[in-house]
């Protein structure tokens, strides 16, 4: 009876552990903080729209995620990844009272989040995803190495709008990868639906992502639509944006690349006819020098273009110069320098970064040609 009895609590004990031998569970996450200036000054209007210099310990994005992977058998598995943003400055949901420092916080699964079923055909996600605004290893001085960068100006045009960021509701399907290439199919329906009765419910949100590594050579090419609720006058608003993206990784953590891509509003405001549009290019230089790296980056967007022509003074141009010194593979410190330079009708700023705003990460449009300069020291740590 003992021997049976041993035999039970021994396989008890051996079958959880099996399971355990095929799943595996990783916390990993970022702190990445510092001491910033920022200041916008030179508005259209004069000094009373200007916004003078300030300091503040800021939070540059930083995060913690749970990942979770399940082998499946016969070449399928599971996995699940919860990210959520954390304002590590202050504590609270929604930052400092005087900007929105980290936008990607405030609710649990606030980053990319997801369920999915994989093989070898690909896998299927349903959750929280990034549909166009991520450069993926194209650009990384933002989103990887320093506070902010210029390249965030992709994702905040004053004027126009870019057609989707981070969607919540998204079902998209990721191909295998095959010769070096591979894409993702994103698609969000009736993400702009209404709740009210008796209303069109036709908005949704579709993108395409296509992915080449090959050697040295990184390409990334994006598109994307997001389309409105058609109104009771039969005008539906339409967000079309494409951006082509081209690096050279000549060394380890070195790249030259750049970033060339348009947006084009229709029917703004539910006016039928109304249409804009904006070219831009970013050209970004990351380098290393033993456990030195340099980082640089211009960005250009275009006057925008309307049913009239161009509209003069629109245009932004923007630079970031970093220095960033690695303690560890983990752990390095930076500082750097970002300055944004608005035509006298624009009023663009750093998401993330910005002081004016507690979330738009624009100017107030009355701070128009306000010129925004950024200077920050800080820390960044993975784990």
């Amino acid at each position: 009876m003992q021997k049976k009895l041993l035999a039970l609590a021994v396989a008890g004990a051996l079958v959880p552990a099996a399971a355990i031998a095929q799943s595996s569970v990783e916390i990993y996450g970022r702190a990445n903080l510092g001491v910033q200036s920022w200041e916008a000054k030179g508005a259209t209007l004069g000094a009373a729209a200007d916004f003078d210099r300030r300091l503040r310990v800021y939070d540059g994005s930083s995060r913690v995620g749970f990942r979770v992977n399940e082998s499946l058998g016969g070449g399928m598995r599971a996995f699940v990844v919860i990210e959520s943003g954390v304002n590590i400055d202050s504590g609270t949901n929604l930052g400092q009272s005087n900007a929105a420092a980290n936008t990607s916080s405030g609710f649990w699964a606030s980053r990319d989040s997801y369920v999915g079923i994989g093989g070898g055909w690909g896998d299927i996600r349903f959750g929280r995803q990034s549909i166009f605004w991520s450069n993926g290893v194209i650009a990384q001085t933002g989103a990887n190495y320093l506070d902010t960068a210029v390249d965030g100006l992709i994702n905040n045009p004053s004027l126009t709008a870019i057609p989707v960021t981070r969607q919540s509701s998204t079902v998209s399907y990721n191909s295998p990868t095959v010769g070096g290439f591979n894409a993702t199919l994103s698609y969000s329906p009736h993400s702009q639906e209404g709740v009210q009765a008796n209303l069109d419910a036709d908005g949704d949100v579709m993108g395409i992502t296509g992915r080449y590594t090959s050697g040295a050579i990184r390409a990334q090419v994006d598109w994307a639509v997001a389309q409105g609720n058609t109104n009771a006058l039969g005008v539906q608003t339409e967000n079309t944006g494409w951006k082509v993206g081209l690096g050279w990784a000549y060394a380890p953590g070195s790249q030259i690349s750049g970033v060339l891509g348009n947006y084009e509003n229709e029917n703004v405001g539910n006016v039928a006819g109304l249409d804009l549009e904006r070219q831009f290019w970013l050209i970004n230089w990351e380098h290393m020098i033993g456990q030195w790296q340099i980082l640089a980056q211009y960005y250009n967007g275009d006057e925008v273009d309307s049913p009239a022509g161009d509209l003069d003074e629109t245009d932004v141009q923007g630079w970031t110069f970093g220095v960033k010194y690695f303690l560890s593979k983990r752990t390095g410190v930076y500082a750097s320098y970002h300055n944004v330079k608005n035509g006298d009708l624009a009023f663009a700023d750093l998401n993330g970064a910005g002081m004016s705003s507690s979330s738009t990460g624009t100017l107030p449009a009355t701070s128009a040609g306000a010129d925004v300069k950024i200077f920050a020291v800080g820390v960044m740590h993975n784990f």
